[in-house]
């Protein structure tokens, strides 16, 4: 007797990375996870951690966060940010929200060395000076840049939040 455990089955819509050769290599898709410590160079640069470097190399989004650091996007997937923000109400808010995500972001490639340039109006959102050290923390489909101390401050309380969760 045959048992159908599957019942229907549908597209997903999501296709796995393909090789050079054209074949898919069958891997999930790679999300940034992890968080790393780096100094903000002379001229505003950061290093991208190598992990992260893959889905940064078509070009980045660096933006406004809402916690007060930046965020950064894979060019493509800022797109789908972008339409969530703009399905927003267009009111005043709405607007305002707009203006300082879009206003603010800064489309970026990195350079050979997998570091991104961040822009001195960004770098005072997020009070980062030059010879800064920063955090650079991997959000699943984003990455965050903060000034090292608010980051350090942000988790503790994150921890704490998270362990009082229940699960």
């Amino acid at each position: 007797m045959r048992v159908d455990r599957w019942g229907k089955v549908g597209h997903s819509g999501y296709s796995s990375p393909q090789r050079a050769d054209g074949k898919t290599d069958g891997r999930r898709p790679e999300v940034f996870l992890g968080e790393y410590f780096h100094t903000l160079d002379g001229k505003g640069r950061v290093v991208m951690p190598s992990s992260f470097r893959r889905r940064l190399e078509d070009g980045c989004v660096v933006a406004k966060g809402q916690d007060g650091q930046l965020v950064v996007f894979p060019a493509g997937d800022f797109r789908e940010r972008a339409e969530e923000v703009m399905g927003r109400p267009q009111d005043r808010g709405g607007r305002r929200f707009s203006r300082t995500l879009f206003g603010g972001a800064d489309l970026q490639a990195l350079d050979k060395t997998g570091r991104v340039l961040v822009k001195p109006d960004l770098r005072d959102f997020a009070r980062v000076g030059l010879s800064t050290e920063i955090a650079v923390v991997g959000v699943f489909d984003h990455v965050e840049l903060w000034e090292k101390d608010g980051y350090l401050s942000d988790r503790e309380t994150g921890d704490e939040v998270y362990l009082d969760e229940e699960g």
